[in-house]
C-alpha cells in the first residue's frame, strides 16, 4: 500500500514539476543542516532512547528504528540537533544519494545532511531533493559517485512549482503520506507484538489450542 501511495504522489509531483517554468537554485528553497557523532568511547552517550540516523538506516521512505541510539547527554555532546518527524535526510558519504524521511524525532551523524524547507513544505523538500539527487547522479555518470557536498546542492538548479500547483500537490500528497506514516507505525507495532509472542508460542508458554474463536 505504501509503495503504491508513494508512486502515485511521485507521478503527480513529476507531472507538475515538468510543466513548471520557474528555475531556482536548490538552496534558495532548502536549508542544508549537518550532524555529528558523540565520542564512541563514552558509554554515557550511547544506547539511550534517541534514534541516531546513519546511512545504514534509510527507510522507504520513513525511518523509525536506527541501528544505534544515543542519550540526551550524547545529543548535547555532538554536532547534531534533534530533528523532527518529516525531516528529509540524504546520505552524503558511504551509501551516497539515498533520500528518506524521519518517522520519529532523531539525531544524525556527519555522513548525512538534514534538509529543511525555507518556507517550503517538507513533502516538497522530499520530492525536490529526489530530483536534485537524480541530476547529481546523472552528472556523475561514468565517474565514481562517492560523496555529495553542500557545494553540489548549492550549485544545483531545480524547477519550482507554482503556488497553485504546490497547493494542489499537497492537498493530495499530505493525506497519502500521513496514511503511509500510520501504516508504517502499525507495521512496527505488529512486528513488535509478533516478536514478543512468537517465542512464547514456540516454547509452549502460551497455549492457543483452547482459545475460543
Amino acid at each position: 500500500i505504501n509503495d503504491n501511495l508513494e508512486q502515485q504522489a511521485a507521478a503527480l509531483f513529476s507531472s507538475l514539476y515538468n510543466r513548471s517554468n520557474t528555475e531556482v537554485r536548490y538552496t534558495d528553497l532548502i536549508q542544508i543542516l549537518g550532524g555529528g557523532t558523540p565520542k564512541t568511547g563514552e558509554t554515557a552517550y550511547w544506547n539511550g532512547n534517541i534514534a541516531f540516523f546513519t546511512p545504514k538506516d534509510v527507510g522507504t521512505p520513513y525511518t523509525f528504528i536506527t541501528e544505534k541510539t544515543i542519550t540526551e547527554e550524547g545529543l548535547s555532546h555532538c554536532n547534531s540537533r534533534l530533528y523532527p518527524v518529516n525531516t528529509v535526510f540524504v546520505t552524503a558519504r558511504g551509501t551516497v544519494g539515498k533520500v528518506g524521511l524521519s518517522g520519529v524525532p532523531m539525531a544524525m551523524n556527519q555522513s548525512c545532511y538534514a534538509l529543511v524547507g525555507k518556507e517550503t513544505h517538507q513533502l516538497l523538500v522530499y520530492f525536490y531533493t529526489l530530483k536534485a539527487v537524480d541530476r547529481l547522479k546523472h552528472k556523475a555518470s561514468g565517474a565514481v559517485f562517492d560523496a555529495i557536498t553542500t557545494r553540489d546542492f548549492d550549485s544545483e538548479q531545480i524547477m519550482k512549482l507554482s503556488d497553485d500547483d504546490a497547493k494542489a500537490f499537497l492537498c493530495v500528497a499530505e493525506p497519502m503520506f500521513q496514511e503511509m506514516l500510520n501504516n508504517s507505525i502499525e507495521n512496527l507495532r505488529l512486528s513488535t507484538l509478533r516478536d514478543f509472542l512468537l517465542p512464547k508460542l514456540m516454547s509452549g508458554e502460551i497455549d492457543v489450542s483452547s482459545v475460543q474463536l
